[in-house]
């Protein structure tokens, strides 16, 4: 299965109004800062790179990564790190893989500045030979990764990362909006609402324009009735009169593009005026935030795409989750300040990626047989954390059916909901006219 992007639910701005802060920053003064963590003289006294092992000796394994951890969208970025080194820190524990240990040797920070990004590319690998690369930068560009043939992973927010057979995003290297809107339509048929409010913010912020307007058109052809649709909402702006607009179309249920702070703001209008409609918005699920305006988010669904929600795990699921359960034990132990970042699972899940291609590699430890066996892998779930993604598929296109997992805020918590007994996903087929649930392909965590 290649796992759709476009929907991920992560906490700020990130896939939504990243890209008009971004721009802004790009503009600014501000110097950036890089932070190289060298590897100890044990780790490279015993080998050389070489062409085909750069990064390799024979008692480690030298990654690098770029990250934006300073600046004014850092908070949106800062995440990745954590959650390779969390990981790296459980694999070495165990005694790394065939005696080498896996070491974030290299952790630069491009300051939100996109030359510094590209200078930061050459640095990782022409200088420091990094054997792979981890990203989380909306300066992303792929093209050095691709002439050099490097192992690159991360968090594709840039929606440049399709095509290359060397670009690992985490869930799948295709944003593909129309995928997800099957599963949109599976919650307004179980809210039994047939009259859809669409907003999101104009064309200048891509992602949140693009995810909304092809849920817009692809509702309407599958029958809902689209009774409002703004978008071109302003950042930071009042919704009292979108949300008057809701009202008086008669709108049951509003699909939110925006970002927390807005769908808050948004929210607050809604109670302001009495308007009795179910709300699905596709940034905010993060604990804190709802620490914060409890009050205002009652009801609300987020659509977790294809990770397994942070509580599926106790309760009515038990030890289900073990990968999930795993996850939260060793961030807790090694980063526990990233927890419950969305990007620091971003960064666990390329780490995961990255582990599984070199135990299947073996003694072939080179970086083309490391593209080539990840290449090969068609189950791949982070050891049971997100539903599957086949990398035969995955960087050009989009397997079905795609399996979400939804969450309900009740009181101060958020609720797995929809999944049936111990699982937390439902699958659809490719029409949204046609929600009927279906089977979870074979390999997906909780079957």
């Amino acid at each position: 299965m290649g796992r759709h992007r476009g929907n991920w639910v992560l906490p700020g701005a990130v896939a939504l109004g990243v890209a008009l802060i971004a721009t802004a920053c790009s503009s600014s003064s501000s110097t950036s800062t890089t932070t190289t963590t060298a590897p100890s003289s044990s780790t490279t006294a015993a080998s050389t790179p070489t062409a085909s092992s750069p990064g390799v000796t024979a008692t480690a394994i030298n990654v690098g990564a770029i990250s934006t951890r300073t600046g004014a969208i850092a908070s949106d970025f800062d995440g990745l790190s954590p959650g390779i080194q969390a990981y790296f820190d459980l694999i070495n524990s165990q005694g790394g893989i065939n005696g080498r240990k896996l070491l974030l040797s290299y952790n630069l920070d491009d300051g939100g500045q996109p030359s510094q990004f590209t200078q930061l590319t050459h640095t990782l690998i022409d200088q420091d030979h990094a054997f792979a690369v981890m990203v989380a930068s909306y300066w992303f560009t792929p093209n050095y990764f691709v002439e050099t043939n490097t192992p690159t992973y991360g968090y594709n927010v840039s929606g440049n990362w399709a095509g290359p057979p060397n670009l690992f995003a985490a869930g799948g290297s295709v944003q593909n909006y129309s995928a997800g809107v099957p599963a949109y339509a599976y919650v307004l048929n179980q809210t039994h609402s047939k009259s859809v409010a669409i907003i999101s913010y104009g064309p200048s912020i891509t992602s949140s324009y693009d995810a909304c307007n092809t849920t817009a058109t692809e509702l309407a052809k599958a029958g809902f009735t689209v009774s409002y649709e703004d978008f071109g909402a302003q950042l930071g702006g009042s919704y009292t009169s979108a949300v008057q607009r809701m009202q008086e179309a008669g709108s049951q249920f509003v699909i939110s593009c925006m970002q927390e702070s807005d769908n808050i703001t948004m929210a607050r209008a809604i109670q302001q005026y009495g308007l009795k409609i179910h709300q699905l918005w596709l940034s905010g699920y993060d604990q804190s935030l709802l620490n914060q305006y409890s009050g205002l988010m009652q009801g609300v669904y987020f659509n977790v795409s294809g990770n397994v929600p942070y509580q599926a795990v106790g309760g009515r699921f038990g030890n289900t989750y073990t990968g999930m359960i795993q996850y939260l034990a060793t961030m807790n132990k090694y980063e526990p300040a990233f927890t419950y970042n969305g990007v620091a699972q971003q960064g666990w899940q390329s780490a995961v990626l990255l582990a599984d291609a070199i135990k299947l590699a073996g003694n072939d430890l080179t970086q083309a047989n490391i593209i080539k066996v990840t290449n090969n892998i068609t189950n791949f779930t982070a050891g049971g954390l997100t539903t599957v993604t086949s990398w035969k598929v995955s960087h050009s296109g989009t397997t079905y059916p795609t399996c979400s997992a939804y969450v309900v805020v009740h009181g101060t918590r958020f609720v797995p909901v929809f999944g049936k007994g111990k699982q937390v996903f439902v699958c659809v087929g490719p029409d949204a006219s046609d929600t009927t649930p279906v089977p979870a392909p074979a390999g997906t965590p909780g079957t």
